[in-house]
């Protein structure tokens, strides 16, 4: 008597395209000194949550690289070239870059209308806690000077200097806040901002102004993927281990974080319940590009 596959074994057809010229930009992969600044507040109550379930950008080592890797776009249109930059800072809320045009600031804090999202608990590039006030005086952080070993802040007037390979921990004056939730009426909270300086890190990021993903190669040939391809399911959810098993791609041969981006990638291009096209192409670098056209339907 035929049975049916049982829910761990099976398999739907997955169709995909390649990438239109449009999308032919190469990514940007650039060694610079490499900042991290967070405000936080940790008195306050959050009042929000963040739900995404990948970060935006996965820091780890391969090969003896330190790299830190934006599988989706964070830099604006206007971030220049990277041939002009002297290094790069990321905070909870963007990723710029740092010129040596001028003394530099950053965004620490999200305006929305006549309130501000102050962060709580604070992650670079992932998920924060955060709380909605009013009236919020942003302390005046800037970068004065950046080089692979020693970076230079200006924190409301006081300079401070953080060596490459350290982090620091700078107290910043009481403010009076008003929760937009009402929280019962007026909240003092002391600042705090957390300075980390790696050093060099090599950057990895979709070409600016560019709308794709970008992802590592895996060791993937975009030549060799079929299209449809047999998607392997459990429960109904794709399953992203007996995806990479059947494109040949051994995850345990890479860093953890490697393979949290195979499972965004894997999702992203492959999720079985997702009604629009994946567009794929790899570059000379092996980077893995994907975009979505929602008006192609699988």
């Amino acid at each position: 008597m035929d049975r049916s596959a049982p829910d761990s074994d099976r398999t739907t057809d997955s169709r995909w395209e390649r990438s239109s010229g449009a999308d032919r930009a190469e990514p940007i992969v650039e060694r610079r000194p490499y900042v991290e600044l967070a405000l936080e507040h940790p008195d306050l109550e959050p009042t929000a949550y963040g739900d995404s379930f990948f970060p935006d950008a996965v820091p780890y080592a391969l090969e003896g690289t330190h790299r830190v890797f934006y599988w989706r776009p964070a830099l604006e249109p206007g971030s220049g070239e990277p041939s002009e930059w002297s290094g790069v800072c990321a905070t909870t809320e963007s990723l710029s870059p740092v010129t040596a045009r001028a003394s530099t600031d950053f965004d620490l804090v999200s305006r929305r209308d006549e309130t501000t999202a102050v962060i709580v608990d604070g992650t670079i590039a992932g998920d924060s806690t955060r709380t909605l006030v009013e009236s919020y005086a942003v302390p005046d952080v800037r970068i004065r000077a950046l080089s692979e070993s020693r970076l230079e802040l200006l924190v409301d007037g006081t300079v401070v200097v953080v060596p490459a390979g350290t982090r620091r921990h700078v107290s910043i004056g009481e403010r009076t806040v008003n929760r937009v939730d009402g929280g019962g009426g007026p909240t003092e909270t002391s600042p705090e901002l957390f300075v980390r300086f790696p050093g060099e890190r090599e950057l990895q990021h979709p070409a600016i102004g560019a709308d794709y993903r970008l992802f590592p190669s895996f060791g993937l040939d975009l030549e060799a993927v079929p299209s449809p391809l047999a998607v392997p399911t459990a429960n109904g959810e794709l399953d992203y281990e007996a995806l990479a098993a059947s494109l040949g791609v051994d995850l345990s041969a890479r860093p953890y974080p490697e393979r949290v981006l195979w499972q965004a990638f894997a999702y992203t291009a492959f999720d079985p319940h997702a009604d629009s096209v994946p567009a794929l192409r790899q570059f000379p670098t092996g980077h893995l590009a994907l975009s979505d056209d929602p008006d192609r339907r699988r």
